[in-house]
């Protein structure tokens, strides 16, 4: 049995005028999450037994650390040292505790990734584009409120109409 994502089961459309999908930031989130990021996701959590919450908590500490490498001043060390250090701290103690996302916050990661994208296939070097990837992970995983059940192998045979002979 598949099962089909909807704005409501990955928890995209929270408010009322959310649900009907009228804005246009509302209808590129909702298609964004329900075709790339959700579906690795869940996959993700099924595989490694890991909530969601833990899973955003893990890509946000990523998120991290991969500006933390790519730094180039005092401030930015200051910053990504200090989130780094929350974020594992968080993950360690409260990872399992549910986590939000604002619509805002994911269009303008996704935004600074578009942009990014655009700059190095304008000829800029490929410093740091991973930082807007996971963090795009992360606040997609937190919009999951529940993770499926994983198939087992003979369950998806016989969904596809296979039958052992």
């Amino acid at each position: 049995m598949q099962h089909v994502l909807s704005a409501r089961h990955i928890g995209l459309a929270r408010r009322r005028w959310l649900a009907d999908g009228s804005g246009m930031f509302t209808r590129i989130d909702l298609w964004v999450g329900k075709t790339l990021f959700v579906p690795p996701i869940i996959k993700f959590c099924q595989i490694t037994r890991q909530s969601q919450h833990a899973v955003s908590r893990l890509f946000w500490f990523a998120a991290m650390l991969s500006g933390l490498y790519w730094a180039t001043s005092a401030v930015d060390y200051l910053i990504f040292g200090l989130g780094s250090f929350a974020m594992m701290f968080t993950a360690s103690l409260r990872a399992d505790h549910p986590t939000r996302s604002a619509l805002w916050f994911r269009m303008f990661a996704l935004v600074s990734l578009v942009l990014r994208i655009a700059m190095i296939f304008g000829g800029e070097a490929y410093d740091g584009i991973e930082f807007w990837f996971f963090v795009l992970i992360a606040e997609y995983a937190s919009t999951i409120r529940t993770i499926p059940p994983r198939e087992t192998e003979q369950a998806s045979r016989q969904a596809a109409g296979y039958e052992p002979r």
